[in-house]
């Protein structure tokens, strides 16, 4: 897929089922720029409607991945590095793993905001990381090599 601003997407999507836990996933490699996010974080939320994930864990995913990505475009230190994204439905939780070139930066250390603070008074920056704690039951990151992998889990809600 080429999206509007001539980059090349790579999007695959996949069901698999094991014994114990039938699972789907979505597979994709970008370079980290506004359209390229834009365009994979639709891609994922209609691969998660798809998969019958419900609309807060997919709201929730879509949303976190779309901050991580955004943090390797606006801070990661290397323009036009590609970023691999994975997402895994199962039925009780949707994960995902972004793995990047940027620097390294663990998203799960970053300083608490705040929020009490008058928003004049308050530093710029730590809502989006904020915001990814809060919306995931786990946020992990590790360095590999020259790459950095984020993680994070996020359950679903059974439908009554």
């Amino acid at each position: 897929m080429t999206g509007a601003d001539g980059q090349t997407r790579t999007f695959q999507a996949r069901a698999k089922e094991t014994a114990a836990e039938p699972t789907a996933d979505f597979v994709a490699e970008l370079t980290a720029g506004n359209d390229a996010i834009s365009d994979l974080t639709a891609q994922v939320m209609a691969f998660l409607e798809q998969a019958g994930v419900d609309q807060r864990a997919a709201h929730h995913a879509t949303l976190v991945l779309h901050e991580l990505l955004a943090n390797v475009a606006d801070h990661g230190g290397v323009p036009d590095a590609k970023a691999s994204v994975s997402i895994a439905v199962s039925p009780v939780r949707v994960t995902g793993e972004v793995l990047d070139g940027g620097k390294m930066f663990d998203p799960s250390l970053a300083r608490d905001v705040d929020l009490s603070a008058d928003v004049g008074a308050r530093p710029v920056g730590g809502l989006g990381l904020l915001l990814m704690r809060r919306l995931t039951d786990s946020l992990a990151y590790e360095r590999v090599g020259e790459r950095n992998r984020t993680t994070f889990s996020i359950g679903r809600t059974r439908a009554p």
